[in-house]
């Protein structure tokens, strides 16, 4: 890096980028050194070496100060005055109304000393003034010969100092290009005047009171009174933990946990039509479900890329139920509604999100619990893996969906929002353990299970993401289908897979996946995981890296680390705790 200064504050800089471990090629103090020339040089959109004064120094980062200016604005509000300070450069408050004090560096007591503003050479490109409002020096010099060579009516004519920044980081700059194509002095040229606000304020604030949308649960009371660390997910307002996430996570693969599932999405499709409808909108069949059962099912968009997935159980010859995730309910609701006014299908489609809670129960007691609080028959053999059924749950009607997000023996169960708490009261009662968001993505994780929006994005489509398997390019027409058989036909460009790390090495979500020192890749998920005994994760990567015990590097805290990537589940591949 080379670092160029006007101050000791700026140059500090100098002390944190070694600490990060970059190398400082050259620095210049401006206070000493006076440079009639400085150039920086670059291709692709990455600078390649700086030249200060005819000498070029390789580097690929440069970082400039040009001083400090006095954040004066609310004391010209209240009434200062503010004049130009030459020998430093700046505008500071010269007299202050009766009753305002001022101290620090808003005083003007810095030390620093003006240098003379930079010049663009001409040279090829664009000499940037306000960076917010993408005002060049030729703007601003196209201003003044029109007429426009006040501060004010410059700002007017250019918008320079109406970004954003509300002009701090380029007031200076245009008050002494103004003075400069004036011929005229900056204390000559004032500043603009100070006016609320000092920083951008929403319109919807200066209209009333500004409320953060918040969406809660049935059972929120419930995760309070246990001490859950709530956080936000969405709109929603969720317990990340009840204390211990090791702890809880273990208490269901050993034991049994129940987790409020109440934000996922409901929406109950109803008509004669409702299979054909939900046959067009899904790439998988949905026709030859039969009552009673439930099938994973993935949303994609006209161009194939994945919107949002869930569970579809068809619980009469045209009745059925989908959930989709927790975020997504109105926008697939509104996707439905689109299309059903498209192809005017005999269906009815109503959201029931709000007005149900859901409650899932998982762990190795799963079965023994639900069975000793309802009269049904929940054996293996009557309630099976992706079952869905009607029972009485502590005396309350649910819908007992067999599925498990967590890949332990568990159940969901949908009932009435009004009656939740009771039903959530009868499980801990019976031993189950409480537990959030974040021991929830753990065990989600061990199953390699996609969450959309975090392990997808908007050019993610179902061929890439790991899940042929659902595509039925067979069938007559679906929603996404020619731009599925393009993908299938062309070829999948990456790839989303899993991956093992040992236990001491956690990288970030979003960390980099490098080949050949370049980025090849991105991890979208990893947590460490106890039962698996390693750091375990999903990832983005080339299609040629897609494969089982293939070696690829990610970048952790500037390290590269060897990861093993893996296609199956990392526990219970074979699905065998979820069928037990």
């Amino acid at each position: 890096a080379v670092v160029v200064a006007t101050d000791a504050r700026g140059l500090e800089i100098t002390e944190q980028l070694e600490r990060a471990g970059v190398e400082i090629a050259a620095t210049a103090d401006l206070r000493a050194t006076k440079l009639a020339r400085l150039a920086a040089s670059g291709r692709h959109g990455r600078v390649t070496s700086v030249e200060l004064d005819g000498r070029s120094i390789d580097c690929d980062l440069l970082v400039m100060s040009g001083g400090r200016q006095p954040a004066y604005s609310l004391l010209a509000q209240a009434g200062a005055r503010v004049e130009y300070e030459p020998r430093q450069g700046i505008f500071v408050p010269t007299s202050l109304p009766a009753g305002v004090e001022v101290v620090g560096s808003a005083t003007g007591d810095l030390d620093q000393t003006a240098r003379h503003p930079a010049s663009f050479d001409g040279a090829r490109g664009k000499s940037f003034v306000c960076v917010c409002e993408d005002v060049t020096v030729k703007d601003v010099k196209r201003a003044v010969a029109e007429g426009f060579d006040s501060i004010e009516l410059a700002k007017r004519y250019t918008t320079v100092t109406m970004g954003p920044c509300q002009g701090k980081l380029c007031h200076v700059a245009a008050i002494r290009l103004l003075a400069r194509e004036t011929e005229t002095h900056e204390s000559a040229i004032g500043t603009t005047t100070a006016r609320p606000p000092w920083e951008p304020v929403e319109l919807g604030l200066l209209a009333g009171r500004h409320y953060e949308a918040t969406k809660r649960s049935p059972l929120h009371a419930r995760h309070e009174q246990a001490g859950a660390r709530v956080m936000w997910t969405g709109a929603w307002r969720r317990p990340y933990a009840y204390g211990d996430p090791a702890a809880e996570v273990r208490a269901v693969h050993e034991h049994l946990g129940v987790i409020d599932v109440s934000t996922l999405g409901k929406i109950v499709v109803e008509g004669t039509d409702a299979a054909v409808f939900l046959e067009r909108l899904y790439p998988n069949r949905f026709a030859d479900l039969r009552v009673g059962r439930i099938r994973y099912g993935v949303l994609t968009s006209d161009g194939g890329r994945i919107m949002d997935d869930g569970t579809v159980a068809r619980l009469g010859d045209g009745l059925f139920y989908v959930t989709t995730t927790s975020t997504g309910s109105e926008a697939v609701c509104e996707w439905f509604e689109w299309w059903n006014a498209v192809w005017g299908h005999d269906v009815e489609i109503v959201n029931v999100t709000g007005a149900l809670a859901a409650i899932n129960v998982a762990g190795p007691q799963a079965r023994a619990a639900l069975a000793r609080l309802t009269d049904a028959d929940v054996s293996n053999e009557q309630l099976k893996y992706l079952d869905a059924k009607e029972i009485r749950v502590a005396g309350v009607p649910c819908l007992a969906l067999r599925i498990g997000f967590v890949g332990e023996l568990g159940y969901e169960l949908h009932c009435a929002a009004s009656v939740a708490e009771h039903v959530w009261d009868a499980f801990v009662a019976a031993g189950a353990l409480p537990f959030g968001l974040e021991p929830q993505r753990v065990l989600r994780l061990e199953k390699a299970h996609v969450i959309v929006g975090q392990d997808t994005d908007s050019e993610s489509n179902l061929l890439s993401a790991g899940m042929p398997w659902i595509v039925k390019h067979e069938k007559e027409d679906f929603v996404g289908k020619w731009a599925a058989k393009h993908v299938a036909e062309r070829g999948v460009r990456e790839r989303l897979v899993g991956f093992t790390l040992p236990s001491t090495v956690l990288p970030v979500e979003g960390a980099q996946i490098v080949r050949d020192g370049r980025i090849a890749g991105r991890v979208t998920s990893a947590r460490v995981s106890e039962r698996v005994g390693r750091t375990i994760g999903l990832a983005w990567v080339e299609p040629d890296r897609a494969s089982e015990g293939t070696t690829i590097d990610i970048r952790v805290d500037g390290t590269l680390h060897q990861a093993s990537v893996t296609l199956a589940p990392f526990h219970d591949p074979e699905g065998t705790l979820l069928r037990s």
